[in-house]
């Protein structure tokens, strides 16, 4: 599949995928107090699901009986007839710690991005709860520095800073190599996967609405089926039945959006930096 934006320019190709499925999940926070955890903009709580909605997921999952994967099984019996499961979860939002119990619960681990500029904030994670999430199993990677909200829309020097300071400083807090990371925002291109692939990630993971990964730049890169406070367990049971054409609802959606963003192009851009900056003078 390729991605173009409004003059006719590849942006994103995800051609040439690999062999067997991998059914990404990306959330944000999970907790019962929603303006505790994470980011506080309104769009944002579209992202919050409560601990009783989590764990219909996470029956539904187990109802499956596919296998839940952390990045090191990714390589594993990876048969074209097979699919596995990942959690992810985005922003590093104190609420990590409630999601990693509830996942610890079915000997199950995520993976945990972080906003390495957000650590030890008012609602997200401190160091010693990351260290403590690497410690039990759980992947710990780069959601960049300070989560622009458009990343595509920053030039190379700056991707490569965000990308290099952040897997930097989460080197240096867990004493081991950080290689994986997610795009903050959900806006991607090739030259986001570029300059992460530069800065030393070898995993990424994107917001597009795939099961089958694909290599680029280096870098091997994993789409993800975005899970907001509206989806419903049945939507989760129809992409765990039939991963490869149970997701194309949402895939055509996320298409449908990404060309809008892209046509819209300076004037998007305008307004996410409004909200963003209404919330932050909040």
């Amino acid at each position: 599949m390729r991605l173009k934006n409004s003059s006719g320019k590849t942006i994103l190709n995800t051609n040439g995928t690999k062999s067997g499925q991998v059914l990404s999940l990306l959330l944000h926070d999970v907790t019962d107090e929603p303006h505790r955890s994470g980011f506080m903009q309104p769009t944002a709580f579209r992202y919050k699901h409560s601990v009783s909605a989590f764990g219909e997921y996470l029956d539904a999952v187990e109802e499956s009986g596919l296998p839940v994967t952390v990045l090191q099984d990714y390589g594993l019996d990876l048969r074209p007839a097979s699919c596995r499961i990942s959690f992810t979860f985005d922003d590093g939002g104190a609420s990590a710690c409630t999601a990693a119990d509830l996942l610890e619960q079915r000997n199950w681990r995520g993976l945990f991005f972080v906003t390495t500029g957000l650590i030890g904030q008012r609602g997200f994670l401190t160091s010693r709860q990351i260290c403590d999430l690497a410690s039990r199993g759980h992947v710990i990677g780069s959601h960049s520095c300070t989560h622009p909200d458009v990343f595509r829309s920053l030039s190379r020097q700056q991707m490569r800073q965000e990308w290099t300071d952040s897997r930097n400083l989460l080197q240096d807090l867990l004493g081991q190599p950080v290689n994986v990371g997610s795009v903050p925002g959900g806006d991607c291109d090739n030259v986001t996967i570029e300059e992460a692939a530069t800065a030393g990630l070898t995993t990424l993971f994107t917001s597009e609405q795939v099961t089958t990964s694909w290599d680029y730049a280096g870098a091997t890169c994993y789409g993800r089926m975005m899970m907001l406070n509206s989806t419903a367990p049945e939507t989760l049971r129809r992409w765990l039945r039939y991963p490869t054409v149970g997701v194309l609802p949402e895939r055509a959606v996320r298409f449908a959006k990404s060309s809008v963003k892209s046509i819209m192009g300076p004037f998007y851009m305008r307004l996410v930096e409004r909200r963003r900056a209404q919330h932050e003078h909040a």
